[in-house]
């Protein structure tokens, strides 16, 4: 039989598309509950990178750490000798409540406790933003 129109014929290969297709985007609501911030500012030791401390924060404290960025990198008189006190800012948030303060005592005492246990740290100042 004879088909009236124009027409074509086309292949995919759906094994090679699954291979270069991008993992799908997912999006959390971060608005809804209000974030807390603290500045944290540890004493380590000079050969200690602050990605380091960063990453081990995150394990320590989990999910709610949401963010935690260098802000400020000192040397001077006040610290021992091959030391240096290195400040974050520390956003911590839960998706499902607000977070009391008494939790983000609890984030930050987990990041405390870790960051002194694998690199010697010592917090030198906590603040509220």
């Amino acid at each position: 039989a004879i088909l009236e129109g124009e027409w074509a014929a086309f292949e995919l290969d759906l094994g090679s598309l699954i291979a270069v297709a991008r993992d799908p985007v997912r999006y959390e609501d971060v608005i809804t509950y209000p974030a807390l911030r603290q500045d944290l500012a540890f004493s380590v030791a000079e050969d200690v990178p602050a990605g380091d401390l960063i990453d081990a924060a995150h394990e320590a404290a989990g999910r709610e750490l949401r963010e935690m960025r260098v802000f400020d990198v000192y040397r001077g008189h006040e610290l021992p000798n091959g030391r240096k006190s290195v400040a974050f800012l520390v956003v911590m948030l839960d998706t499902e409540r607000t977070l009391t303060d008494s939790d983000g005592d609890r984030i930050v005492g987990q990041i405390v406790a870790t960051l002194s246990d694998r690199f010697g740290a010592t917090l030198r100042s906590q603040t509220s933003p």
